[in-house]
């Protein structure tokens, strides 16, 4: 028997999370984009976790690097 959640369409908090970080590294499939948005219209701790690594990444290309660009 599987895991409704994990075939499902919402991604369980663990599998949103993962998606949100491999979000920064590469484009996410349409499929990965609605599941995932699913999830966060109803997960406010994957919400808040979202912002943040959203918050992370702008100030990261904010840094100048250590080759003084």
């Amino acid at each position: 028997m599987t895991n409704p959640d994990k075939t499902g369409l919402k991604p369980t908090c663990r599998e949103a999370h993962r998606l949100v970080s491999e979000g920064m590294d590469r484009e996410l499939s349409f499929v990965e984009r609605t599941r995932l948005r699913l999830h966060l219209m109803v997960c406010d701790g994957c919400t808040r976790f979202n912002g943040q690594m959203a918050l992370l990444r702008t100030a990261m290309r904010r840094f100048p690097d250590e080759h003084g660009k």
